[in-house]
């Protein structure tokens, strides 16, 4: 009989629609071949036909309470970080302490670095169990560069919001017996956040799994450019607009017929009101599968300049053989040669040459699709990360 695993994630994986979901769907399901799981989430409107759990995954499910606007106030009097994550403890207390006193877990995943709240609930019962905390970000870093995009008393209190989950980052590491992060630059920054506790840290770089992401090496290539993600996520707006003021207009002058697809969820309106101002910019919102568009795309851009973790998009983009041009901040973290397998461009002339050049050279971007899809294979597949993972858990 196979040891039982407590899983806890705020974001239902299914479906896959977001770089979160997909990182932390994809560690699931490592996590299967070798333990039964119980996952604890929320509750998700949007339910995946396609998802077979299999009896080995139970998913327990619980209804959101806590909306943005509770976080920020909660966040004011208990000191912590005011994403909804943070105050999971809320909607998820009860059903932690019935799973736990009804289950013997000897190890509980915690799928969010901001999950870290949950810990002493579980450990209040069993306090032998293993942790094991994920952290998709190093979020205090995040933190401090969303404050300095902030004027007034915004300011301050994300500049209070920041100081919090620096310390919460820190009650973290002190509480859980690993962490895994999606780079070397996380990973650094967590040791130096916490020296006494560096060991805890491992590098689980984002991974893909290509059964996924079939290459069609018939389908059409569009006049398009894509930037994929979550369009609510603050680094993702800040490109958005970012590119539309200072790249875009360099690319049209050059490409006049050219289409620029916005493809993700929870459009920000912000993001939503470029369209209004060009109509060769096209927003879709949600949609089932991000992949069809990056099939039809010419180039998929990453103009970050802030953020932290990896880039999913990027590696579903060489998955499916798209050139991708990023700044520097999109492609941190990853393993690339510049100009292989990516152009990366910091400065807005640059930006627009190198998508110019893959526009109209097919050959160029077909060659550095084909060293960036290597790239993906030998680091970021599945299997490439298979044993390190279960090895850890």
């Amino acid at each position: 009989m196979r040891e039982k695993l407590l899983f806890i994630s705020a974001e239902n994986p299914f479906p896959q629609d977001s770089g979160g979901k997909l990182r932390t769907g994809n560690i699931l399901n490592i996590v299967l071949a070798k333990y039964d799981v119980d996952l604890l989430t929320y509750r998700n409107s949007r339910v995946s036909a396609t998802v077979d759990t299999g009896s080995a995954l139970t998913i327990h499910e619980v209804d959101r309470t806590v909306t943005y606007r509770k976080a920020m106030l909660r966040s004011l009097y208990k000191r912590r970080n005011c994403s909804y994550m943070s105050h999971v403890d809320l909607d998820m207390r009860s059903k932690i302490i019935e799973l736990c006193n009804q289950n013997d877990y000897r190890h509980v995943f915690i799928s969010h670095s901001l999950l870290g709240y949950c810990i002493d609930i579980v450990t209040t019962i069993l306090p032998e169990a293993m942790i094991i905390s994920d952290a998709h970000n190093f979020e205090s870093g995040l933190s401090v560069q969303l404050a300095e995009k902030k004027k007034g008393l915004a300011k301050v209190y994300f500049r209070m919001n920041a100081w919090w989950t620096k310390q919460d980052e820190l009650k973290l590491l002190n509480r859980t017996d690993l962490l895994l992060t999606t780079s070397e630059q996380d990973s650094l920054s967590f040791k130096e956040l916490s020296p006494k506790n560096a060991d805890k840290v491992h590098v689980i770089p984002n991974f893909i799994c290509m059964d996924n992401y079939r290459y069609d090496k018939c389908a059409t290539k569009e006049e398009w450019i894509i930037l994929p993600g979550n369009m609510n996520y603050f680094p993702n707006v800040n490109a958005a607009t970012y590119f539309y003021e200072e790249i875009y207009p360099l690319i049209q002058a050059k490409i006049p017929g050219i289409k620029w697809y916005i493809v993700g969820r929870d459009v920000h309106p912000d993001v939503a009101a470029l369209a209004e101002k060009d109509n060769s910019i096209v927003i879709t919102g949600y949609v089932d599968s991000v992949a069809d568009y990056i099939r039809r795309a010419k180039v998929v851009i990453a103009p970050l300049r802030e953020g932290s973790g990896t880039r999913l998009k990027i590696l579903e983009a060489w998955a499916l053989k798209t050139p991708v041009v990023s700044s520097t901040k999109g492609a941190e973290g990853l393993i690339y040669n510049h100009a292989g397998d990516i152009f990366i461009a910091d400065d807005p002339l640059s930006f627009a040459e190198s998508v110019v050049t893959l526009m109209q050279d097919r050959d160029r971007g077909v060659v550095m699709a084909d060293r960036a899809h290597q790239t993906m294979l030998a680091y970021y597949e599945a299997e490439s990360v298979r044993d390190k993972l279960l090895s850890l858990v």
